[in-house]
């Protein structure tokens, strides 16, 4: 067994606040934090809820509509006998997340186990929910990364434009 002297402590302290400050940089990198168009919202904060069902390759929308500041709660139900994903990012993390799924297919497992912060993975019956605030204005995507499915078609533009300004 290892004894740690009193005198070790503040060593032992620095060396752990080294080691979280390079795992939440990691995380963030990962997709966990914010990213450029926006940071994972809390249920405390939403300001609109919108509803998707997939189904088939669609969504049942062929786009949205958000403003920036706004934190939205998607609640997506997979309606169909695919599995499916819903992300939501620009067009380089909407490519990253593919290349992703795409590996995670193409493993020996064939799991499509993800914990990024900007998308939620469905099996067919199951419901799930992303709540987003979406940080800057812009043009970004919603999309289903599941291979193929992105080809079919399934995606759409999430246009986010300014914040309302009350005078």
């Amino acid at each position: 067994m290892m004894k740690i002297s009193i005198h070790s402590l503040p060593i032992l302290a620095a060396f752990s606040a080294s080691l979280l400050a390079h795992a939440s940089v990691a995380w963030a990198d990962a997709g966990h934090g914010t990213v450029s168009f926006g940071k994972p919202g809390s249920a405390a904060e939403v300001d609109r809820t919108i509803e998707l069902t997939a189904d088939g390759m669609s969504y049942g929308i062929d786009s949205l509509q958000v403003r920036a500041g706004e934190t939205i709660r998607f609640v997506i139900e997979n309606g169909g006998e695919l599995n499916h994903d819903f992300t939501i990012g620009d067009q380089a993390t909407q490519a990253e997340h593919r290349a992703k799924m795409t590996e995670m297919m193409a493993s020996s497992s064939g799991m499509m186990d993800h914990d990024d912060a900007n998308a939620v993975f469905l099996k067919p019956g199951e419901t799930g929910e992303l709540i987003w605030t979406f940080s800057k204005t812009g043009r970004f995507e919603f999309a289903c990364n599941v291979p193929g499915h992105y080809e079919a078609g399934m995606h759409g533009p999430i246009t986010v434009a300014e914040a309302d300004v009350d005078t």
